[in-house]
């Protein structure tokens, strides 16, 4: 399909056929072939061939029942061992009910020390 134009959007500065491309600009490249490639590698996207990137991982778990991961649209942690490193808002015993639901459906509340399996008791 050489000669066949593809609009892409440069994810990031590169060079292509010697020609610089700053992140965010539309430009045409006219070889199919070389348009898969670049974004194979991550330097455009392609409307409707670029696969949105991945939610971020949780960084954050605000109590509730269900609470909420953060940032906004987070991946939740796997399992309760990789909680490690999520930070509980707020930092004291979570209320009796409360909870987060983890990557494997299974529940986990924070005790104020710690990530502990199930939903919240009462303290």
């Amino acid at each position: 399909m050489a000669g066949d134009s593809v609009d892409v959007t440069a994810r990031t500065y590169h060079t292509e056929n010697d020609t610089e491309h700053a992140e965010g600009e539309t430009y045409a490249v006219t070889d199919r072939g070389l348009a898969e490639t670049l974004r194979a590698i991550g330097f455009v996207s392609i409307e409707g061939w670029t696969p949105e990137p991945p939610p971020p991982a949780a960084t954050g778990a605000t109590a509730g029942t269900p609470g909420t991961w953060t940032p906004a649209g987070a991946t939740a942690p796997a399992n309760l061992a990789a909680t490690s490193g999520v930070t509980a808002s707020p930092a004291t015993p979570w209320t009796t009910g409360q909870y987060m639901v983890l990557g494997d459906l299974t529940h986990a509340s924070w005790n104020g020390t710690g990530w502990v399996a199930g939903e919240a008791l009462a303290r």
